[in-house]
């Protein structure tokens, strides 16, 4: 596998055409963001304080059910990933 190969899969599709609409897009929400007087900070702290108003205004059940079920992936992922990364390892020796 090369690495060209690789680049090309990860961005799914040229690499040199990804960056270059990466960066018109940047440009344009900085841009954006810049006229509105805000930055990527403010921005992303007032998506995180609306999903946490979301989430506390559903209920301490919702949380709880939530902090449960977060707890039970947390458990489950150091069980069954180390798993899967040996079975994805041994089975591309064959």
């Amino acid at each position: 596998m090369s690495d060209e190969n690789f680049m090309t899969r990860f961005t799914r599709g040229a690499p040199g055409r990804t960056i270059l609409k990466l960066v018109i897009i940047s440009i344009v929400l900085g841009a954006f963001f810049s006229m509105l007087g805000t930055g990527p900070l403010e921005f992303w702290r007032g998506v995180f304080d609306f999903f946490k108003n979301l989430i506390s205004s559903l209920g301490e059940s919702f949380g709880e059910i939530a902090m449960t079920l977060g707890t039970y992936l947390v458990i489950g992922a150091g069980i069954v990933i180390p798993i899967w990364l040996i079975a994805r390892l041994l089975s591309t020796r064959k």
